[in-house]
């Protein structure tokens, strides 16, 4: 059985996604809409991703985020080149994945207590006297209240 942990910060991520789509429909008139909605949404994956616990998740969080911070970036400047820099950044951080995952993987937030897991019981139940090998077919058979033996095996064809 399989035990996730829960966190407040999946729901702290959806408050905060709420306030900046909030923000966007107070302050977008000026073209900010999209801008704050990206950041919004940045921040959201970032913090859902750390709600899992996991180094991986969270390297995957991280690289969510650069893309919707380029992406507002495009938006709040209006020149689409700038789209390179999360381009750059994710392949920067491509191949950096083993020492970012590394370095996340120690640290204390991430060391926290893991839930109690259930104890492994096995689905048979152990043998109480050993397997005795197959023993050979009788040489006889009854029918009819008579005994009669087996024919004999006939040599097989050709």
């Amino acid at each position: 059985m399989y035990y996730r942990r829960r966190s407040s910060l999946g729901g702290l991520a959806g408050g905060i996604f709420l306030i900046f789509l909030l923000l966007g429909f107070l302050f977008g008139g000026g073209g900010l809409f999209l801008p704050l909605f990206f950041v919004g949404l940045a921040f959201c994956i970032l913090i859902g991703s750390i709600s899992s616990f996991r180094p991986n998740a969270i390297y995957g969080g991280i690289i969510g985020m650069t893309w919707m911070l380029g992406l507002a970036l495009c938006f709040l400047i209006g020149f689409w080149p700038w789209i390179l820099l999360p381009v750059a950044l994710t392949m920067i951080l491509g191949a950096l994945i083993r020492p970012v995952t590394g370095m996340l993987a120690g640290t204390p937030f991430l060391a926290a207590p893991q839930p109690q897991q259930p104890i492994y019981q096995p689905m048979y139940q152990p043998m109480q006297q050993p397997v005795q090998p197959p023993q050979p077919p009788p040489a006889t058979y009854q029918e009819g209240g008579n005994t009669y033996p087996y024919p004999p095996e006939a040599p097989p064809e050709q």
